[in-house]
C-alpha cells in the first residue's frame, strides 16, 4: 500500500508541483534543526534549507513516517514522541478525507491525492512564499544560537575565557651543602635576632651563647619543591591584571623554595604577584602591584625568585631611523618597609621619614648586529633610602620601656655580610654597679645602598653552530664610607672584623674589613633557555661580592647559602628532556673576600617543568 500510495502521489507532485506542509512535518522539521548543535554553522543553514525544501516537498505520508522513524534511531526523537506524531499525522488524514473539498487544509488549501486506504496521509499545499519565510526563519534562529554558543568553532570558549592565560612551573630539587672544615665556628646569627627578641651583648650579665651560622655541619639530600600558578586576565586592550601563588618555606622575598620532610606536612602557599599592567602607548608598560624584577639585572644584585612591591614605567622602542636598534629602560618607586603603628605609639617623638624606600632608573640598548651576534647592554642607578641604622635616643629600659626609637630600623629581612651596628643606646641602670646594665640589642644597617649598577650581554655563535651568551656585571655602593661608620656619636660596628666571629664593642677601626665593590662574569655554551626537546647548555661563572657592595638581603640565597662577603664559581649544565621540560645540575662553591674563613660548597640537581 505504501508503494502505491508514493507512486499516486509522486503522480500528484508531478502534476501540482507543489503542495502543502502539514503541522506534523513542520513539527518535525523544527525537531530536526533543535537536534543540531554538533554541526557548524555553515552546514546549519545548508541543512535548515534543505530539510525544509524537502520537507514541504514531499508529497507522501510515509516519507514523514520514514523521516520520524530515522529521528528515532539517530536518537532525536524518543519512541513516545515519534507514536505521537503518527497517530496526529494520521488524525490530519482523516480530518481531511471526511472534510468537504476546499476545506481540509484550511482557508485556501487544497488537498492533494486525498487518502483512499487507511494510514495514508495527506499533505496540505503551502505555497512557495511561505516555505521560503518558514525556511528563513528556522535558519536564523539555529544560527543565531550556533554563534551565540559558538557551535561554529568547536573547543572554544566563551569570550571572557579567552581573555584568560594560566602558567606555572614546578620543580623537584635535592640538594647538598658542604662546609670547610676550617672554617670559623660561632658566626653570629644577626638574622635570627632581628626576628626575635633582642639580644644581651653585655658579656657582664648575658652567658648565654648568641644565636649563631651553622658553618661546620654538612647537610646531605635536601629534597625540595618549588610550584608557581599565575593567571593573567586581559581586561582591555590597555589594561592587564596579574595574579601569582607560590610556595616557600616562609614569607621571605628571596626564594619560593619549600623544603619537603617536615613530617609529611603540607606546604605554605603564598601571594606572589598581584599586579595591574597598563599601556597608554604600545610601547610602554606602567606596572603597580607586586611583580617581577622590571630591571635588567642578575642574581649578583637581585634573586631571581625577588619580587617588587611598588610601581614602575617601561619602555621599549627601536631607535629612530634605526630598525636593528632597540632602546629600553625603567624607572620605579618600591616601598620596603614602613614604621609600624604599634611602633610609633610607643615611641611619639621618632622624627618622620623613617619609611625606607627604593628608587631605581635604567636605560639601555639592544643591538642586532647581524643574525648571529646580538649586544644588550644598560645602566642602572638605584638609591635605597633611610636603610641607615641610627643610634637611638637614650633609652632607659629599667624604667620599664618596651622599645628605643630607632628598633624600627632593624631590616625586616638580612642573610649576612652586610656591615652592622647596635641600634639602641642603653642607659646604664644607677641601682646596680657600672658595666652591670643588660644591654639587648637590635642590629642596623651601617650604611645606606646607592647602588651604580652596569650590565652587558652579548650572544654570538662558535663556529657558525653553537650559541654563546657572555654576561658581565658590575656593582658599586656609591654611598660607602667606612670612616663616616666609625665617626664620633656613630651607633656601634658589630661585625665584618678580622679577628672577631661574634658582636663586639671594643674592636677598633683598623681590624675592620668591608668594601664596596661586585662583579660577575658568565659564559654559556648552548641554547641559553633549554626549551625544546634536546636543547641544552653548559655554563661557568665567576662572582666576586664584598660585604657592602649590595644588600645582602635581596641577593641570591643559593651561592654562599645567600649574603654578601663572598667569592666563587658556579658550574652549571641543563638538558631538555621534553619541550617546556629540562633537567639541572649546579656546583657553587664560595668563600669569604675578607674575614674569618668560609667556605660552603653547594651541589644543587633538579627536574624543571613549566606550562
Amino acid at each position: 500500500m505504501i508503494q502505491r500510495m508514493e507512486e499516486r502521489n509522486a503522480a500528484g507532485s508531478r502534476a501540482c508541483g507543489r503542495i502543502r506542509l502539514s503541522r506534523t512535518s513542520l513539527a518535525i522539521l523544527a525537531l530536526s534543526m533543535a537536534a543540531a548543535p554538533h554541526v557548524h554553522a555553515q552546514s546549519l543553514e545548508t541543512q535548515a534549507a534543505e530539510a525544509s525544501a524537502n520537507a514541504a516537498a514531499t508529497p507522501t505520508g510515509s516519507t514523514v513516517i520514514n523521516l520520524i522513524k530515522l529521528l528515532v534511531k539517530r536518537g532525536v526523537l524518543t519512541q513516545q514522541n515519534a507514536t505521537e506524531l503518527i497517530a496526529e499525522a494520521q488524525n490530519e488524514a482523516s480530518q481531511t478525507k471526511a472534510a468537504p473539498s476546499g476545506a481540509a487544509g484550511g482557508a485556501g488549501a487544497q488537498v492533494v491525492n486525498a487518502p483512499t486506504q487507511p494510514g495514508d496521509v495527506a499533505v496540505p499545499y503551502v505555497p512557495q512564499v511561505v516555505r521560503d519565510q518558514i525556511r528563513d526563519e528556522v535558519k536564523q534562529e539555529v544560527v543565531s544560537q550556533a554563534k551565540a554558543e559558538n557551535w561554529a568553532q568547536p573547543n572554544t570558549f566563551p569570550d571572557w575565557v579567552s581573555r584568560i592565560t594560566i602558567n606555572g612551573d614546578v620543580r623537584v630539587r635535592d640538594q647538598f651543602d658542604f662546609y670547610s672544615p676550617r672554617n670559623v665556628t660561632g658566626l653570629t646569627n644577626f638574622a635570627a635576632i632581628n626576628k626575635g627578641s633582642p639580644v644581651d651583648i653585655n658579656p657582664n650579665t648575658n652567658t648565654s651563647p648568641f644565636p649563631t651560622q651553622n658553618t661546620t655541619h654538612d647537610r646531605d639530600d635536601q629534597l625540595s619543591i618549588r610550584a608557581r600558578l599565575g593567571v593573567t586576565a586581559v581586561v582591555s586592550d590597555q589594561l592587564t591584571a596579574g595574579l601569582q601563588l607560590a610556595s616557600g618555606n616562609d614569607d621571605g622575598p628571596v626564594s619560593t623554595t619549600s623544603l619537603l620532610g617536615g613530617g609529611f606536612a603540607k606546604n605554605d602557599i603564598w601571594l606572589n604577584q598581584a599586579y595591574l599592567k597598563y599601556k597608554p602607548v604600545p610601547w610602554i608598560d606602567i606596572t603597580a602591584g607586586r611583580f617581577d624584577n622590571p630591571f635588567f639585572s642578575s642574581d649578583l644584585l637581585y634573586s631571581n625568585d625577588l619580587q617588587f612591591d611598588g610601581i614602575a614605567a617601561s619602555f621599549r622602542h627601536l631607535l629612530p631611523g634605526h630598525d636593528n636598534v632597540t632602546l629600553f629602560g625603567t624607572l620605579g618607586v618600591f616601598p620596603i618597609q614602613y614604621s609600624s603603628d604599634s611602633f610609633l605609639a610607643q615611641n611619639p617623638d621618632t622624627s618622620g621619614g623613617t619609611t625606607q624606600w627604593m628608587a631605581g632608573g635604567q636605560f639601555g640598548a639592544e643591538w642586532q648586529i647581524n643574525d648571529q651576534n646580538r649586544l644588550k647592554g644598560a645602566v642602572a642607578y638605584y638609591d635605597f633610602m633611610n636603610m641607615k641604622g641610627q643610634l637611638s635616643a637614650p633609652c632607659a629600659l629599667y624604667l620599664g620601656a618596651t622599645s628605643c626609637s630607632t628598633d624600627n630600623e632593624a631590616p625586616a629581612f638580612m642573610q649576612k655580610g652586610n656591615t652592622l651596628v647596635a641600634l639602641r643606646n642603653i642607659i646604664q641602670n644607677p641601682n646596680l654597679a657600672p658595666g652591670d646594665t643588660p644591654d639587648p640589642q637590635y642590629f642596623g644597617l651601617a650604611y645606606n645602598y646607592r647602588i651604580l649598577d652596569t650590565k652587558l650581554e652579548w650572544d654570538t655563535k662558535l663556529a657558525d653552530r653553537y650559541k654563546i651568551r657572555l654576561d658581565g656585571e658590575y656593582v658599586r655602593n656609591l654611598a660607602y664610607n667606612s670612616n663616616k661608620a666609625f665617626a664620633a656619636g656613630a651607633a656601634p660596628v658589630v661585625n665584618n672584623f678580622n679577628n672577631a666571629s661574634s658582636s663586639s664593642t671594643t674592636v677598633t677601626q683598623a681590624d675592620y674589613r668591608s668594601g664596596a665593590n661586585g662583579f660577575m662574569f658568565k659564559a654559556t655554551l648552548g641554547e641559553p633557555d633549554t626549551l625544546e626537546k634536546g636543547q641544552w647548555n653548559f655554563s661557568v661563572t665567576y662572582k666576586y661580592l664584598q660585604p657592602d657592595a649590595v644588600l645582602d638581603a635581596f641577593v641570591d640565597p643559593d651561592f654562599d647559602l645567600g649574603g654578601t662577603n663572598t667569592k666563587g664559581y658556579i658550574i652549571g649544565a641543563q638538558y631538555a628532556v621534553a619541550r617546556d621540560a629540562w633537567l639541572q645540575a649546579r656546583w657553587m662553591s664560595a668563600h669569604e673576600v675578607y674575614g674569618p674563613p668560609l667556605t660552603i660548597d653547594v651541589l644543587q640537581l633538579e627536574m624543571n617543568a613549566r606550562f
